[in-house]
């Protein structure tokens, strides 16, 4: 009888998306990156909001809007306090959006790290055949779903690609996983390995250190 193990995973992007544009100091194209810090100008009643960026070169920045002349009553006063105190969640979700951006700098290695917490929800380890993993990802990451699994689980890409081949590794309902798609929130991860023990003892050494 298959035993389930299900698992959360929650990703998170170490670094936001840096966009390309003409630097005013260096007189060329640069990737500027998030100060961390917001700016506010009050016009009578309409405020402006800004992110500022900074060139990854020098020191100038680049402020890329927020909002623009709006009404100060139309703007939720959570937000509000959030721009004025520099909240760093509000940051990240404005610096990962990348909606409205010019061209971004494509990532170095160091730059596409991801950050996993994972929780188990339902099941044993130690008694395991089946274990499912779902993906939490409020903003988007770069990453590549078998490049997540098997730095995740310590399983090699070809592996992967075989166990999907035979069925072992599938999405919900037995669909097949687009394992060279980047990752995606909601992606529900099935593998079964009830006829394998010796990966699946491995992969329980993993799972306790969860």
């Amino acid at each position: 009888m298959s035993k389930s193990l299900k698992c959360v995973w929650t990703l998170q992007s170490e670094t936001p998306p840096h966009p390309v544009i003409p630097c005013k100091n260096c007189g060329v194209l640069k990737p500027f990156k998030p100060s961390g810090k917001f700016r506010l100008n009050a016009n009578g009643t309409r405020l402006d909001a800004w992110l500022i960026y900074k060139c990854t070169s020098c020191d100038a920045t680049w402020n890329r809007p927020v909002f623009e002349r709006r009404n100060c009553k139309q703007i939720a006063p959570d937000l509000l306090e959030a721009l004025q105190i520099n909240c760093p969640h509000q940051i990240r979700k404005v610096a990962f959006d990348r909606s409205g951006l010019p061209a971004v700098a494509g990532p170095g290695e160091s730059e596409t790290a991801i950050a996993v917490h994972k929780q188990i929800v339902e099941g044993e380890v130690e008694e395991w055949t089946h274990l499912e993993i779902t993906l939490n990802a409020d903003l988007p990451v770069s990453i590549r779903l078998d490049r997540l699994l098997a730095q995740e689980l310590g399983i090699s890409r070809s592996a992967l690609k075989e166990l999907a081949g035979h069925g072992k590794l599938t999405g919900q309902t037995g669909a097949s996983l687009q394992l060279s798609k980047s990752a995606k929130n909601a992606t529900s991860i099935q593998l079964q390995l009830a006829d394998n023990p010796p990966l699946r003892t491995q992969l329980s050494t993993i799972l306790l250190n969860i």
